[in-house]
């Protein structure tokens, strides 16, 4: 059996287009979500959605235009800021502050929390942003 050729940029938005067309047609959600909803069903961005369904004859103001990209940006720069703390939280658990690697037996070893000055009993949230505070300061 062929592979399939994958879709260029160009081939997959004027697809989305079409069905969307149809999806269109059928919708009977409210016009307030229409964006939530485009977005779920054709798996874009809320700043594609805008662009597509004004492509499809959606009207929007420059108002909803200039709130669904300040939305859209602040989702990423929450997504940045959740993925940039899942790092952080990579090096360290309840019991370290610090992993430097682990051992052929698969324990970690590193600094622990009480040689940096941090009471262990404290939540390992509250732990992890004192850390992050003393190596900042």
């Amino acid at each position: 059996m062929a592979k399939k050729k994958k879709l260029t940029k160009a081939e997959r938005k004027e697809a989305r287009l079409r069905k969307g067309k149809q999806w269109l047609l059928t919708y009977t959600g409210s016009p307030k979500k229409m964006n939530k909803y485009y977005r779920e069903r054709f798996h874009v961005d809320a700043v594609t959605a805008a662009k597509d369904l004004q492509e499809l004859g959606v009207n929007y103001t420059q108002e909803q235009l200039d709130q669904i990209k300040q939305a859209e940006e602040q989702r990423l720069r929450q997504r940045k800021m959740e993925r940039e703390a899942k790092e952080r939280y990579e090096d360290c658990d309840d019991r370290f502050a610090f992993i430097a690697g682990y051992t052929d037996g698969g324990a970690p070893y590193g600094v622990m929390w009480e040689e940096v000055g941090i009471d262990p009993g404290l939540p390992f949230e509250e732990k992890v942003k004192l850390y992050h505070m003393q190596m900042l300061g």
